[in-house]
């Protein structure tokens, strides 16, 4: 984290106001003409390299030009209402120079009245920046590239063969595309944008999507402070990444893994992320990651409402208020009103509650026990409570196997299917049968816990071959995966080694929860 907190003194509709920022994230939501692009001009205004003893001074972006936010990306000032003196604002920051940094409006030229933000109480040479990198990824980054007609490949910028092998790998996990092979990325430049194009066997750069142009931006600038980190590792001590409207041009799956992605660059790379968005799909992830107390600091969400002439700042807002605000509803429903959830079992139980989280909040778990088949007969026989919108039948993942029950669950829009394809109970012991003994798993999992404890009784081909096996040793280890049989460690750890497929099913479940609410 580099900046802590800002305080609004005064800024247009802004007055009085303040909020903290996520250690990695800050995710600003709002209608239009709440002023969210103002706010990232805000933060991002006092950052800059200006002293030339600075070894990043003369480092330059990947996605174009310098490590520094633009006064004119972000402000149009009105010669009408933007006077001097009628700006302040304070950045509570991690600069040990610079913990408190408070910055207003001078004039700039006393005969056109023009004016320039800068420290306040400091008017000495370079003193009205804090000397860190920053991006600022305006809307201009979003003008088609089939519309630029002076934008060409230029060599002016060569990746090296490690940032090639990584933009592909993002490329194509963010945007979902596994088996698209990526001949040759080009460094494309003109007046108007600098970005990265990609081009395959059977289409080039010139015919990129408006969505791989975005990604592409956003991916440069990550790779430009990945750069800094590497090449200057005592001198690069943070940097601030600003991302207006990321969302826009990307559908909801990629917004998803591309928060995701987010996440990591800001925690390897020592980046501050911060992005204003109108998705509800990214919002509504990010109120669930607000909500968990391992993750509540690293991300925060703003929602801006205008209210008569001022700006108030929402901080931590549900994502039920967010989402009746953006579409200007107001969902009343009763506060103990819940899901009706049917697993097979109890293990398919666990593993549910453990792969949703918090989530699980929203859902009334009910102990019924039955296996695939006799729950497919009671949708089927229409029997009261077994169908939608009256409950949701969670299924182990072995269901998958099962050609003829596939072929009846996809006709019913209740039926939720486990990930994998073989029941929670033999997922997990795969899992810890491919770990070595010499795995530091084990201890992870429990003190003095190791792999001949945890096959003793029940060896692998019993649990593969035997479903009562597999629920016995089941049962037996349960135990050691985390407090109060919930198998939180063990879960976490399976969450860990299979990112992509958990991603998709909380994409998925998410999507599937939010049709029995409508």
């Amino acid at each position: 984290m580099l900046i802590n907190k800002i305080q609004i003194e005064k800024f247009r509709g802004f007055k009085n106001v303040n909020f903290e920022l996520g250690e990695n994230i800050t995710i600003i939501a709002g209608q239009n003409g709440t002023q969210k692009t103002t706010i990232l001009g805000l933060l991002s205004q006092p950052f800059s390299i200006t002293d030339k003893t600075n070894p990043l001074y003369n480092e330059k972006p990947l996605c174009g030009g310098n490590y520094k936010s633009s006064f004119s990306e972000k402000f149009k000032l009105s010669k009408s209402f933007d006077k001097a003196k009628d700006h302040a604002w304070t950045l509570f920051t991690v600069d040990e120079e610079n913990p408190i940094f408070t910055i207003e409006s001078i004039i700039r030229d006393s005969k056109t009245g023009e004016i320039r933000f800068w420290k306040r109480g400091d008017r000495s040479k370079g003193s009205g920046y804090l000397q860190y990198p920053v991006i600022y990824l305006s809307l201009s980054r979003l003008f088609p590239i089939g519309e630029d007609s002076s934008i060409s490949a230029s060599s002016k910028i060569t990746l090296s063969d490690d940032e090639v092998k990584l933009l592909n790998e993002w490329h194509n996990k963010i945007l979902i595309t596994p088996d698209l092979e990526i001949d040759e990325f080009n460094y494309l430049e003109s007046k108007q944008k600098n970005t990265i194009g990609f081009s395959t066997s059977y289409y080039d750069w010139s015919m990129n999507s408006a969505g791989q142009d975005n990604l592409g931006k956003i991916l440069l600038s990550i790779l430009s402070f990945k750069r800094l980190k590497e090449q200057f590792p005592q001198e690069y001590k943070k940097g601030i990444l600003v991302i207006d409207e990321i969302d826009t041009t990307l559908y909801p799956a990629s917004q998803i893994k591309l928060f995701e992605y987010l996440r990591k660059f800001s925690s390897k790379y020592k980046i501050q992320i911060i992005f204003t968005t109108h998705s509800l799909n990214l919002i509504e992830l990010a109120c669930e990651y607000q909500k968990d107390t391992k993750l509540k600091d690293q991300i925060k969400v703003v929602y801006l409402q205008k209210l008569d002439d001022n700006i108030n700042i929402i901080e931590k807002p549900t994502f039920n208020f967010i989402q009746n605000k953006l579409k200007v509803t107001l969902t009343v429903k009763p506060k103990d009103l819940k899901i009706n959830v049917f697993t097979e079992d109890k293990e398919g139980e666990i593993f549910l509650k453990g792969l949703i989280k918090n989530r699980k909040s929203s859902l009334n778990f009910l102990q019924c026990s039955m296996g695939c088949s006799n729950y497919i007969e009671l949708v089927r026989k229409k029997i009261h409570g077994f169908n939608f919108p009256q409950s949701i039948i969670c299924l182990d993942g072995d269901v998958r196997n099962e050609p003829n029950n596939m072929r009846v669950i996809k006709n019913y829009k209740n039926f939720l299917l486990l990930p994998g394809n073989e029941s929670p109970e033999r997922v997990l012991a795969e899992m810890l049968y491919a770990e070595k003994e010499s795995s530091d798993i084990w201890d992870k999992l429990h003190n003095g816990y190791d792999k001949q404890l945890c096959f003793h009784e029940f060896g692998i081909n019993d649990i593969r071959t035997d479903r009562i096996k597999a629920k016995n040793w089941f049962n037996s280890q349960k135990s050691y995966w985390g407090s109060g049989n919930t198998c939180s460690k063990i879960i976490n750890l399976w969450i860990q080694k299979n990112k992509d497929i958990y991603d998709q099913f909380i994409f998925d479940f998410n999507n599937f929860v939010e049709t029995f609410k409508k």
